[in-house]
């Protein structure tokens, strides 16, 4: 009889034990690939949610002269421009290096005009794209559409249209319905914002067609604020990128935003290895408790083993085949267990927006994380088994 079978024979006299610590091996594994699969999943969508949460490039004129401010991004008066941004510039970004990374591209035209008397700030945007790049904007009274509720995404401002921020709306005495001269040319309040608290709530906003019309500008850009995908990609690099593709540009990226992605994503993933961590230490002390527990049960059996010839070295290997035949089987056991776990509830527990795919290059890392795991804690218990004295082993028993 060799020692496979020896190892294999006392997996099963010993069921119980074995099952036993089988299952804390199962336990430790399925927490692990269930808790990094889902880890994975939620790095992907939430580098996609904020990605979409406002630019975190904004590609400026390069332009010399006096400065004013878009919210809290500042660009330069027009009439002092060396070069200018125009529509024609979009294409170009879609068409860079850096294409791949680009979410979404939302040009606008910033200017002052006098509305009832007032120095305003104007701002023409294309709409769709700038309240998908801005979700947070809303407005006081939602649009409807018989009875259901319209997302301001979804809507177009008329070319007569115009949404003002909250300080604008105070300001010029404004409410939705009323009408306005703009440089004497008439436009309708669509809607009013809430409140932000930012310097967005004293911006007003149209449709960038009509803006660029208003101010005798067609076709020209005061900036192109650009949401990019920057989980693979440094925001710098992808500025760079730009700056390539539009010469006359300057690609500023906006570190805060790509700053919090990358310290949200990463507190992410440290609460999940440390999660995973503390399970595994508890699968490991499992191990270790019912292997001291066998080997105390077998210290006759153990005994006789060495009163016959057998040396230290063979009762490691049986001790240590015992364990590596379970902790395979626990890994792969494990391995199903937490990829299933994942796929099912993990969008429920995590809110996710997609399923979570399995991922079957985490087989072989879950076995050889279980074997060694196994292999490490049974370490002490092997070495006490196979240093028993075989006299005082059997008189013990």
């Amino acid at each position: 009889m060799n020692l496979f079978q020896i190892a294999f024979n006392n997996i099963k006299r010993r069921k119980v034990k074995m099952v036993f610590l089988a299952l804390g091996l199962i336990v430790g594994v399925t927490t692990a690939v269930a808790f990094l699969s889902i880890i994975e999943s939620m790095t992907v969508d939430l580098g996609d949610r904020i990605d979409e949460f406002g630019a975190n490039i904004v590609i400026l004129p390069r332009s010399e002269g006096q400065e004013v401010h878009y919210g809290s991004t500042l660009i330069s008066n027009i009439s002092f421009d060396i070069e200018k941004l125009t529509l024609e510039d979009i294409p170009k970004i879609y068409e860079s290096s850096v294409a791949e990374y680009i979410n979404i591209v939302s040009p606008k035209l910033v200017g002052a005009v006098d509305i009832n008397n007032q120095k305003s700030l104007l701002v023409g945007v294309e709409t769709q794209k700038e309240f998908i790049q801005k979700p947070w904007f809303s407005l006081q009274e939602p649009l409807k559409e018989g009875n259901s509720i319209v997302d301001l995404a979804l809507m177009e401002i008329p070319d007569d249209g115009i949404i003002l921020g909250t300080s604008a709306a105070e300001a010029l005495k404004l409410k939705k319905g009323d009408e306005v001269s703009i440089n004497n040319r008439s436009f309708k309040v669509f809607g009013l914002l809430k409140k932000l608290g930012s310097e967005e709530d004293g911006l007003i906003y149209a449709n960038l067609t009509a803006v660029q019309q208003l101010l005798d500008r067609p076709g020209e850009l005061s900036m192109i604020e650009v949401s990019a995908y920057c989980n693979a990609c440094p925001v710098e690099e992808i500025a760079m990128g730009l700056e390539e593709a539009i010469p006359h540009g300057r690609g500023i990226p906006l570190r805060q935003a790509a700053l919090f992605r990358e310290e949200t994503i990463s507190q992410f993933s440290t609460f999940g290895y440390a999660l995973s961590g503390m399970v595994l230490l508890i699968a490991a002390l499992v191990v270790l408790i019912t292997m001291l527990s066998s080997v105390n049960e077998r210290t006759r059996e153990i005994g006789i083993f060495r009163a016959i010839g057998f040396r230290q070295g063979h009762i490691l290997q049986i001790i240590f085949l015992e364990v590596g035949i379970v902790s395979i089987t626990g890994g792969i056991v494990g391995f199903g267990l937490g990829s299933l776990a994942a796929k099912y509830a993990g969008p429920y527990l995590a809110q996710l927006q997609g399923d979570i795919p399995l991922r079957p290059e985490l087989l072989l890392p879950a076995v050889l994380l279980s074997t060694g795991l196994a292999i490490i804690a049974s370490a002490y218990p092997a070495l006490k088994a196979a240093r028993l004295n075989p006299a005082e082993a059997i008189r013990f028993i």
